[in-house]
């Protein structure tokens, strides 16, 4: 009893700790800290990554959403009106006609 009481004092010691917090509870729950925060296969790390792709994957859903309300708004409007449809979005014209297209300048 003696040696594992120097061996408690003398690791109590090297960690810094006193050496009533060396005990077999407090060794354990050490260790099964350790496993779940770095070894276990849904650790810290592992989670975070996972939150990052699932915030993308919500960006891109909002951005798919909008293309989606953008094509049946497009839709609508080339059920109502073919002749305007295809002059604005196909540039297409009557013969003799001339196209003028202006383009706004983006600001630098």
């Amino acid at each position: 009893m003696k040696e594992n009481n120097q061996i408690t004092t003398e690791v109590s010691r090297l960690l810094g700790v006193p050496s009533q917090w060396l005990n077999k509870f407090t060794v354990v729950s050490l260790i099964f800290l350790v496993w779940i925060l770095f070894l276990d296969k849904y650790n810290v790390f592992a989670s975070s990554k996972i939150n990052g792709i699932i915030s993308k994957m919500e960006n891109e859903k909002k951005s798919y959403e909008s293309k989606i309300a953008q094509a049946i708004l497009d839709k609508q409007d080339l059920e109502k009106n073919h002749e305007k449809y295809a002059r604005e979005k196909h540039l297409m014209h009557k013969p003799g006609e001339q196209i003028v297209i202006i383009e706004k300048q983006k600001a630098e």
